[in-house]
């Protein structure tokens, strides 16, 4: 699209596929990425639609440039990285990118909008530099992404079919936005997503280096690392400035590329996703004691916070689902994560549209492509591995491959999980393991008198 004169005062590039944004009003950074992540338009789009439409009054000048770089380097205390924010966009990276910078160590002091590939149906994906020194072996994988893609647009009418004849009353709208969700299942972590941040400048900055450490193994995640600082720290000049990995983030990432699953037999298919519980890990139930202060839970809704105290209460488990239901998971920020690489050795998640009607000819095909295309993944995915590129590795896991998140469950993001993903119009997968959630911890739900982990309102 070719943009108007005045957006290059209020982002910090109208080419780059990172931006960060400049002299615009939060709340309305804030509006257009929402509303960007339901429509098929970019960012910049709906910012210069503002601009020519006069819709808000922005300002002609860099009203904080002068005051920042005027004092460059002497704004050092932690207070002001606290508390001096950046809004930006990273554009066209791959699913697997997204994943990456999203699960950083300080993800708590970001938050994400990641727009709906479902309402997005160019199925470009990204083709790793790396890739350039092995001709035969980037040929291979190139012909791989492309058939994803063939089989993306012959499962979108396979599965609107299949939603068609259960929910005849359905509108075709509808059903082609479940239709498009469920066929993202046979697409690979290479496709391109796209992705709204806002953090404060100690996240930012720490995210970066973190991800600056990926060098050597994902030039993608370190070259947009480096963009991402570039970026914001035109923004923010004095608190976001020359960055590079330390020793120990470069020994954090240097053990999350290995393979923590050995060589398996067989490859397992499941028919759902799965919670396991670990005997062996430390867990603290739940003991209600005088000095606890906890009010009257009974009177708690789904708009309530809840006391920061149930924070020490959970379990460790390990959920086993697809990478498209993990990617959901992992934004729950009230858990902490112990983060795996994907691997095609653990298995295959079928999606549940296709388990309910498995005697149909259309969930037969569903099945016998998925599988096709699991193999093929799997061999591209051990042929990078034996290659040294173990680090590109994951852009060839399919969305329906398995992956195992071990992390500790905590009561507290736990009733804020259950009751987000108990909604009806929740994605099948997400709301299953929600619901085996729940069940594990009926022990420790009946122990507070009046509260209920699901806490939605009811008439």
């Amino acid at each position: 699209m070719r943009y108007g004169m005045k957006l290059k005062k209020y982002v910090t590039s109208t080419v780059d596929n990172v931006y960060a944004f400049k002299n615009v009003p939060t709340e309305v950074v804030g509006t257009i990425f929402a509303k960007a992540s339901l429509d098929s338009r970019g960012i910049r789009d709906h910012l210069d639609d503002i601009i020519r439409e006069g819709m808000v009054h922005l300002p002609d000048t860099a009203y904080t440039e002068g005051f920042m770089k005027r004092g460059e380097g002497t704004y050092d205390h932690p207070s002001a990285k606290e508390h001096a924010f950046v809004q930006f966009c990273v554009e066209g990276v791959s699913h697997w990118f997204t994943e990456i910078l999203e699960t950083v160590q300080a993800a708590k002091g970001l938050s994400f909008t990641e727009f709906g590939c479902c309402l997005r149906k160019q199925q470009n994906f990204i083709i790793p530099a790396e890739l350039d020194r092995h001709p035969e072996l980037k040929e291979r994988y190139i012909a791989f992404g492309q058939e994803c893609a063939e089989r993306y647009k012959e499962f979108v009418s396979l599965f609107f079919e299949i939603i068609k004849t259960k929910n005849p009353q359905m509108e075709d709208a509808s059903i082609e936005k479940l239709a498009c969700e469920n066929a993202r299942s046979v697409l690979p972590l290479a496709a391109k997503s796209n992705v709204a941040i806002t953090g404060n400048a100690r996240a930012i900055s720490d995210a970066i280096v973190e991800m600056l450490a990926h060098e050597g193994y994902n030039r993608e995640v370190a070259e947009t690392a480096e963009k991402i600082r570039m970026h914001t720290a035109e923004v923010l000049p004095s608190l976001i400035g020359q960055l590079e990995a330390t020793p120990y983030a470069r020994s954090y990432v240097a053990e999350f590329y290995q393979r923590r699953i050995r060589q398996v037999a067989t490859l397992p298919v499941y028919s759902g996703p799965f919670v396991e519980v670990s005997d062996k890990a430390l867990a603290l139930s739940f003991t209600r004691v005088e000095d606890m202060v906890l009010g009257d839970l009974s009177q708690i809704s789904q708009w309530n916070e809840l006391p920061t105290v149930m924070r020490a209460f959970g379990k460790r488990i390990a959920i086993t689902c697809s990478e498209g239901c993990h990617h959901q998971i992992i934004r729950h920020r009230a858990f902490d994560f112990s983060l795996q690489l994907p691997d095609t050795r653990y298995g295959l998640i079928l999606p549940r549209e296709v388990v309910t009607v498995s005697g149909t000819a259309a969930a037969k095909r569903i099945m016998d492509v998925l599988l096709l295309m699991r193999n093929k993944s799997h061999e591209l995915y051990d042929t990078l591995v034996q290659t040294g590129l173990i680090g590109i590795a994951p852009y060839v896991v399919l969305n329906a491959n398995a992956r195992r998140l071990p992390f500790y469950v905590n009561m507290y993001g736990l009733a804020h999980f259950v009751t987000l993903h108990k909604e009806e119009h929740v994605q099948d997968e997400i709301r299953s393991v929600a619901s085996q959630l729940e069940r594990i911890f009926r022990e420790e739900e009946q122990a507070l008198s009046g509260f209920k982990m699901d806490r939605r309102s009811r008439e």
